[in-house]
């Protein structure tokens, strides 16, 4: 494939689990939370979620069904506790309120994913809402942290429970990026490529991680946050489409000028991406055990499919599995 590949012709990766292993959104989130680190006040983040979403009231977490309104009245109204006095930070893992909250943002947006009729699509552009208020150079330096941490945190399981035992949030910390991807990624532009980030997470904080880690990239479609005096409005750009499932694919087609001839992926997010153009000559699926359609596409590479390719991935490294002898 490399050997054919035309000056100008397109490839698309995906970020989060595909060009590195685990999640720089999910890592932002965390330090929001554990830091208390929002512009916005509790009564803003409670009416930025609805109490029934597309007619749903009831959340899906962990195999435990929990009402969306009296969790979100919980989560926020220790967060406006929270707000209403100061917290010195060796008290934070005693305090109820900081457990309450930190556990229960990250339970919520876990489990907005995690239900149907619900999902990815509304749980990642909401969370991206979350940065309301951030100037882009504090934006920048938050970025800055959150990935250098990244990067160094040693890869393993935590967990944090709510103090009542309502709910449980359980993560790996830590991000390495796959060297084989950078690799490829170098090789496509060397032979006169272009290459294109396709993400669902915030734009500007995978630009950051781009250019911390040397990832030889110039083009990162992602959400799209309107601006307001250089600040993050808590909407998206009109003229973008949340950037998970066919948005990729609409915002792919908005800015390119021709369709890509390889694309890589890791969920079922990727699916469209993965399958909607007739130029695609190669399809990369990152397999990590993700539900959903995305299985398909790891069968049909399974199978000899020539247009498809699986990799493996061991999660206790974070890096990619060798072949099986």
């Amino acid at each position: 494939m490399l050997a054919s590949v035309q000056p100008g012709e397109i490839a698309v990766f995906d970020w989060d689990n595909t060009c590195a292993f685990n999640d720089v959104g999910e890592a932002l989130l965390r330090r929001m939370a554990f830091g208390l680190e929002f512009r916005m006040d509790a009564v803003a983040m409670a009416d930025s979620i609805p109490d029934r979403i597309h007619g749903i009231g009831r959340l899906n977490l962990g195999g435990r069904s929990h009402s969306l309104k009296r969790m979100k009245q919980a989560v926020f109204s220790a967060l406006d506790r929270l707000q209403q006095r100061p917290l010195a930070n060796h008290n934070r893992d005693l305090d109820k309120d900081f457990r309450v909250f930190t556990s229960g943002l990250l339970a919520l947006n876990r489990a907005l994913e995690e239900t149907p009729g619900i999902g990815c699509e509304f749980a990642y552009p909401w969370v991206n809402t979350l940065l309301r208020g951030w100037s882009l150079p504090e934006f920048d330096r938050l970025a800055g942290e959150v990935i250098a941490r990244a990067l160094q945190e040693p890869l393993r399981r935590h967990a944090i429970l709510d103090p009542a035992g309502r709910w449980r949030y359980d993560w790996t910390g830590g991000i390495r990026l796959y060297p084989e991807m950078m690799d490829l990624a170098a090789c496509w532009q060397q032979r006169g490529g272009r290459l294109v980030v396709s993400t669902a997470s915030n734009r500007q904080l995978v630009e950051k991680m781009i250019a911390v880690t040397g990832f030889p990239c110039r083009e990162v479609i992602g959400m799209e946050l309107a601006l307001a005096g250089m600040r993050f409005l808590d909407v998206l750009k009109p003229e973008w489409r949340p950037n998970l499932g066919a948005g990729k694919v609409h915002n792919l087609i908005s800015r390119l000028d021709r369709e890509p001839v390889f694309v890589a992926g890791d969920s079922s997010n990727d699916h469209e991406m993965l399958t909607a153009f007739a130029a695609t000559r190669v399809r990369l699926v990152i397999d990590r055990h993700a539900p959903g359609t995305i299985r398909s596409l790891i069968r049909r590479a399974g199978s000899g499919d020539t247009g498809f390719l699986c990799q493996r991935i061991d999660p206790g490294r974070g890096t990619f599995r060798s072949p099986r002898r």
